[in-house]
């Protein structure tokens, strides 16, 4: 950490005499097209992330773009070989062929091309933790072939104090074979290691009293480690004028050596029982390949296909509990030993996919109208130690449609609806049908909207929309099977853009009515309103660059949540809560090289409440913390 202050130090001296100059801007809150979802490496700002959209999570419906590919993700890719990621719904996600309910989650490759030549950060991260960054980007002579390489040591540590360690490299190969085609090739690689991770479950009508932070929550022994690994091919390109062509072939995998996990279970003191939970090595990994094509028979008319497949194999053995005793929040976890595991025969879930589909574009003066059908074979088995295999197919079709109409200049409306297939899962071992393959489920969305300029730099997004799907749970026999109903139905609007010259924003709002229905609702098993989603979140970044001070910029962020149901038994609920974040960039140039002070404080008012999450868990904001990074670029 002394290290980091007496570089950054040094750098803030410098910064008295040299020159301002503009610099490409890094900033979620700078970049971000609308405020449903940007991630640029740490900084995020949007109502949604990849992990949750309309409070669904979009690893079920496999709603993943890598490059504008077909991505199936079995680990997570490292910032080195990410330009950023864009979570798109509503209009934005309707460019999309073939996507599913719930919006598309697209990461973005880094573009050697545009790389630089050298670029190199280093960062002291909130509670302590820090930050290093070595890459670089070189080009071929004549313009056709560029690569990347990037390397990321963070240091990290958690807002309860917990430790961690990430190694993560990538690299981006281009070849640029003609004017319009191109050959993209990519690799992947984080080796992590975290002490554990925890969860409380609160067992009394009454939330538990405030953690005390910083303080270890997690057993001496816990650990969560492994490798994440993605690599790829992804190449595009035109046969002719009017015929485009892509391809793509990508791996994904995670292979996790631990995963111990400390569920903590306490009442309105905050005193219960701890319970240790340690997994055997597992790993999950999937091909996903895809082969399409776009054919412009006429102005304003376009005929696409595709093809897709998948394989997903995930790997594992039973996880092993422990009681780790009484437990209080005040005090901490107790002294426990380790537990000894022995090799038992491992379980294959595995999915096998083939979808081939068909759609028509078409547009006339204001009207644009899309339309797509496809079949999908679906088929997923489970084989596990001593039982016979059991498989589970299926082979719907699918479709999605389409229409935007441009009112005027300024204002667009539109309507889709769209049919998707979703995992379902196994039934868990502790049902009568346990391990049991369940069908994969149907999920419908219907959306009407509009998009609107208010001025020649401001944008303005509106939808409604209604999110269908069936849901797994217990029937009164014990039975794990689909039994119920989910429903989504929200409001979300989104306003980007330029206030003044100097002044930017990016603000949204959403209201969302989760609800769930069928068997287990109607039984009490399930509450009608879904666990842990708000009913309303709001957020407002804003940017100002300086006039006075050129290359200065400040930034800020504030968001609010309203209060969820912590459980689907009885009335508890967590309040609602705000944040606030803010931040500055001071761009300039030092000895000809372009360099960037980046400075952050997160959750200015040390906002700290529970927060009820959809697994029936707490969790928390993270506690005031301070960021502030150097940059350079060559």
């Amino acid at each position: 950490m002394s290290r980091t202050f007496l570089f950054l130090g040094v750098a803030l001296g410098a910064v008295l005499a040299t020159q301002a100059m503009a610099q490409t801007d890094e900033r979620a809150v700078q970049r971000a097209a609308d405020a449903f979802g940007m991630r640029v490496g740490v900084e995020q700002i949007g109502l949604y992330s990849e992990t949750q959209v309309r409070g669904f999570n979009l690893q079920d419906a496999g709603n993943f773009r890598l490059g504008e590919a077909y991505y199936v993700r079995s680990a997570n890719l490292v910032d080195t070989v990410l330009a950023g990621v864009v979570t798109r719904v509503g209009i934005n996600a309707l460019d999309s062929d073939f996507a599913a309910p719930s919006g598309v989650v697209d990461y973005r490759l880094r573009s050697p091309f545009e790389a630089p030549t050298l670029n190199m950060e280093i960062a002291r991260r909130e509670y302590g933790g820090e930050f290093y960054e070595l890459g670089g980007s070189t080009k071929s002579a004549d313009g056709s072939l560029a690569a990347l390489a990037g390397f990321q040591a963070n240091l990290f540590v958690s807002s309860t104090g917990v430790s961690s360690r990430h190694h993560r490299y990538g690299t981006v190969g281009e070849w640029r074979f003609s004017d319009t085609g191109r050959v993209r090739a990519f690799a992947s690689l984080a080796d992590f290691n975290l002490q554990g991770v925890y969860g409380i479950s609160p067992t009394a009508a009454a939330l538990p009293p405030r953690l005390v932070h910083p303080r270890r929550y997690v057993p001496s022994w816990g650990d969560h480690d492994g490798q994440d690994l993605n690599a790829g091919v992804i190449a595009s390109g035109q046969l002719a004028d009017d015929l485009d062509v892509t391809g793509s072939v990508i791996h994904s995998r995670l292979d996790l050596d631990k995963a111990d996990f400390a569920l903590l279970s306490v009442d309105e003191n905050g005193v219960g029982r701890a319970t240790g939970v340690t997994n055997r090595p597992r790993d999950a990994h999937s091909w996903a390949g895809a082969v399409g094509a776009s054919w412009r028979h006429a102005p304003g008319r376009r005929l696409y296909a595709e093809m897709r497949g998948r394989r997903t194999v995930n790997k594992f053995s039973p996880s092993v509990s422990l009681d780790l005793g009484p437990f209080d929040q005040a005090e901490g976890l107790r002294p426990s030993a380790q537990p000894i595991l022995t090799n038992v025969p491992r379980t294959q879930d595995e999915i096998e996919q083939f979808t081939a589909g068909l759609g028509y574009e078409a547009t006339f003066d204001q009207l644009r109208l899309k339309g797509g059908v496809s079949k999908t074979l679906h088929e997923r088995t489970i084989a596990a130690p001593g039982r016979p295999a059991q498989s589970a197919s299926e082979q719907p079709w699918l479709y999605e449609a389409s229409a935007v109409y441009a009112v005027n200049p300024q204002w667009t409306v539109f309507a889709s609806a769209t049919r998707g297939l979703e995992e379902s899962g196994a039934a868990p071992n502790n049902a009568a049908n346990a391990n049991e393959v369940l069908p994969a489920a149907i999920a419908t969305q219907q959306e009407l909207g509009v998009r609107g300029r208010l001025s020649d730099q401001l944008t303005l997004i509106g939808s409604l929309f209604s999110i269908e799907k069936s849901a797994p749970g217990f029937d009164t026999s014990n039975v794990y099977r689909l039994i119920g109903t989910l429903r989504h139905r929200g409001v979300e609007m989104s306003l980007t853009g330029r206030l003044t010259r100097d002044l930017r924003i990016v603000a949204g709002a959403a209201y969302l009515q989760a609800e769930r229905a069928g068997e287990p609702v109607d039984t009490g098993v399930w509450s009608k309103e879904a666990v842990g989603i708000p009913k309303v979140q709001a957020m407002t970044g804003l940017t100002y660059a300086v006039p006075a001070v050129p290359g200065l910029s400040l930034d800020g962020q504030v968001a609010y949540y309203s209060d969820r149901r912590a459980r689907s038994q009885g009335s508890l609920r967590t309040p609602a809560f705000g944040t606030m974040d803010l931040g500055m960039l001071y761009a300039f140039r030092y000895a000809g090289k372009d360099m960037a002070l980046r400075a952050r404080l997160l959750n200015v008012f040390d906002t700290d409440v529970w927060v009820a999450s959809r697994s029936e868990l707490l969790d928390r904001p993270n506690r005031r913390g301070a960021r502030i990074s150097l940059t350079l670029r060559y």
